[in-house]
């Protein structure tokens, strides 16, 4: 399995997938058995997760240069792996509904026996998907990372996790409803109880329930992505950043994840001379990179002129832009837009008194 591609690993799912949901559609509705329907819809909504993926993998894959996203398409992965969570909640509340139909309207299972064998079938194929799957459903922990660890080889090189675990959820979720289809189609068929009909839409509620947790960890994981959060300390890096030599005061220090592997920093920091800048932007780089922080944008600043035969020396000093500055303005910023009237549209506070 291992060499087959991500793209070949997903085409191959799609198809077992699209076969499954056409056999498990037409017997459970052939045989009334709402838990066999309730995963054929699963298949389709893996079908269509599958082709979102596929999708996402193609685009984050392109190399091609395009200016609106300056960023290119790494967050395509990661926008997948959200619609297919979503899909799963939403398929979840679908077969509660259905279930408590069921309740209200008990509807005999005519051949369980089909059904059973229908189940078996889906189970095989879903082994097959959590076999090619298999390691994404575990391993890549990307919110609670060890600050002072640097990311393995895998991680610094292969993206994509999120998008491939959305998969692995419902390659799982699909495994178990084929369990619990088995398991309903067992009992019905060597049962004479009254009410064993009802373990169908029980069934069901079960696996209605064991899709909709496995969503909820993807949600969180993929809008805490979207929403620019970080997992990373970023009071911790702030106060070591602080305690390196010629730095006076860092501010507007912004840490987010790009993707569920890469991690990029913004940051202002004043500095005692101009001098060091170089020194002290390598030494800012080095810490970052030991939390896993690749990426990173310094905009300096300086308290003394310490140049100033030099044409540029005044340029974000505070000598130039503020005679009146004091140790409890240090964080403010002594670059921002030439026009005032935009200010409420800065991260930067305002301008302290002259």
């Amino acid at each position: 399995m291992a060499l087959l591609s991500r793209q070949g690993r997903v085409k191959m799912m799609l198809c077992i997938n699209f076969a499954f949901f056409i056999a498990e559609i037409t017997v459970g509705y052939y045989a009334s058995s709402l838990a066999l329907v309730a995963d054929s819809f699963h298949m389709l909504n893996d079908v269509l997760s599958l082709v979102v993926a596929l999708w996402a993998i193609r685009v984050a894959s392109q190399s091609e240069y395009n200016p609106k996203y300056s960023y290119g398409w790494q967050r395509a992965e990661v926008l997948g792996a959200m619609v297919n969570a979503v899909f799963l909640v939403a398929l979840s509340v679908m077969i509660v509904i259905e279930a408590i139909q069921r309740f209200v309207e008990p509807d005999p299972i005519t051949d369980p026996r089909l059904v059973l064998f229908t189940a078996c079938a889906g189970l095989a194929g879903n082994l097959v998907g959590l076999l090619l799957f298999h390691d994404h459903g575990h391993g890549h922990h990307h919110h609670a990372p060890d600050n002072e660890k640097k990311p393995s080889a895998h991680q610094q090189h292969h993206g994509g996790h999120l998008n491939m675990k959305g998969i692995f959820l419902h390659v799982m979720g699909d495994a178990l409803g084929n369990i619990g289809v088995i398991a309903t189609a067992l009992f019905v068929w060597l049962t004479d109880f009254s009410w064993r009909f009802y373990m169908d839409p029980v069934i069901s509620f079960v696996i209605s329930i064991v899709i909709f947790i496995s969503a909820i960890p993807l949600i969180k994981e993929t809008s805490f992505i979207l929403l620019q959060a970080s997992s990373v300390a970023v009071d911790d890096v702030k106060n070591d950043l602080s305690k390196l030599d010629d730095v006076v005061s860092v501010h507007e220090l912004h840490i987010w994840q790009l993707s569920d592997t890469k991690f990029i920093a913004t940051l202002h920091v004043l500095l005692k001379t101009q001098a060091e800048y170089l020194s002290v932007a390598t030494s800012i780089r080095t810490l970052l990179h030991k939390r896993g922080v690749h990426s990173v944008t310094i905009q300096p600043e300086f308290l003394d002129n310490t140049e100033a035969s030099s044409p540029h020396s005044s340029l974000g000093t505070v000598a130039a832009m503020s005679p009146s500055w004091n140790a409890s303005s240090s964080t403010i910023c002594l670059l921002r837009c030439a026009d005032e009237s935009c200010a409420e549209n800065t991260c930067c506070p305002l301008p302290y008194s002259m």
